[in-house]
């Protein structure tokens, strides 16, 4: 396509949508990477005017994105079932939408965009590529060619309707400035000052499959610091993750400080700004991580980065895996699973303190 600095460029862009209506309710790591998509798609079409329903509590992720209008809506509550999409499509529709984009393909939104189509809106839907990622995944003969990421998949979406614009570069997380002027505080308030590296640790994921041995973080504090002092902030959620954060700071008093459950989401992602490493898992924290422009480790076993969820805009130094060469049944799962075939989940366990010590020390530029 031409440049839209062409007169032909200005005429396809006269018949492009402009008022279009995004959806996607979950999950929390899907839905925040639509920001890079709705980023990069308003930088080259700022007249737009873009509308994202999800879930309420994943609307802080678009505020930084003053020209997205963000419907907060609960499909568990206020909107569950059938009649509640019925009564949530009347609501939207009242909006006059120009276009559709289904970016979720799940059940909901099926219903939604298939009303949305009955009234006369023009639909589309992303392209999941679930028969390629269940390939990737089978148990024998699998096709293990990289998948295009979830964010590539997501602006084919919109290149569908005729839009063409590249993806920016990161960060494209950005806090505001008094959501950084509040964790400024906090970290007054707790007396931390910057005087050693900073690492954030996100240990935990939806399944088991995709979770390092908690155990072995003791460990792995232990080696690190016998190098250097660290401070290590601890995200998560739950109270049996904040249990286990416990464990961490008492045996750490002076090098732990738990994040879980103390700051909300959109001030876990203002602090993950001031690290210098984030250590996680295939999980959303890995994601809020990458796209607010922090260095990661992402730690890899029943899932695989390729499958299209890795850390967006980074390459293999930002992963810790066994390879499938080594664990033919890598990957097992496209999400993540609570069992293992062999029974000893090796694609975790074969990944050590000493190796993920030794890749920490190198990403932060310090001798083992």
């Amino acid at each position: 396509m031409v440049r839209e600095d062409t007169d032909q460029g200005d005429d396809l862009k006269k018949m492009l949508p402009k008022k279009i209506l995004i959806l996607r309710f979950s999950a929390m790591g899907d839905v925040v990477l639509l920001v890079p998509v709705l980023r990069s798609l308003l930088a080259e079409y700022p007249e737009l005017q873009i509308s994202v329903a999800t879930r309420p509590k994943f609307t802080s992720f678009f505020h930084h994105l003053s020209s997205v209008k963000i419907i907060a809506a609960d499909v568990d509550k206020e909107f569950k079932g059938f009649s509640g999409l019925w009564r949530l499509f009347r609501k939207l529709k009242t909006e006059k939408f120009d276009l559709v984009i289904d970016e979720h393909d799940h059940l909901r939104t099926k219903i939604l965009r298939t009303l949305f189509f009955l009234a006369g809106t023009p639909t589309l839907v992303f392209d999941k590529g679930r028969s390629d990622k269940k390939k990737f995944s089978r148990t024998e003969n699998k096709i293990t060619k990289p998948l295009p990421h979830t964010v590539e998949r997501y602006s084919d979406a919109f290149k569908k309707s005729g839009f063409n614009f590249p993806l920016l570069p990161g960060p494209h997380l950005i806090s505001e400035p008094d959501i950084r002027n509040e964790v400024a505080q906090w970290l007054q308030a707790e007396n931390l000052v910057k005087n050693e590296p900073w690492i954030g640790v996100a240990p935990f994921a939806m399944h088991r499959s995709k979770i390092w041995p908690i155990e072995n973080y003791a460990k792995l504090f232990r080696l690190l610091l016998e190098q250097k002092s660290y401070r290590f902030f601890l995200f998560g959620g739950g109270q049996k993750e904040i249990d286990f954060f416990n464990t961490l700071k008492n045996e750490f008093p002076n090098q732990v400080t738990i994040v879980a459950g103390v700051l909300k989401l959109h001030k876990e992602i203002a602090l993950m700004q001031k690290l210098d490493l984030m250590l996680c898992v295939d999980s959303s924290n890995m994601h809020f991580a990458t796209l607010a422009g922090t260095p990661i480790l992402s730690i890899w076993g029943g899932t695989h980065p390729d499958v299209g969820f890795g850390p967006f805009q980074r390459n293999a130094n930002s992963i810790i895996q066994i390879s499938p060469e080594e664990l033919t049944c890598r990957p097992c799962s496209v999400y993540g699973k609570e069992t293992c075939a062999r029974g000893d989940f090796a694609c975790m366990t074969r990944i050590t303190p000493q190796l993920i010590s030794n890749r920490v020390m190198s990403v932060l530029n310090l001798k083992s």
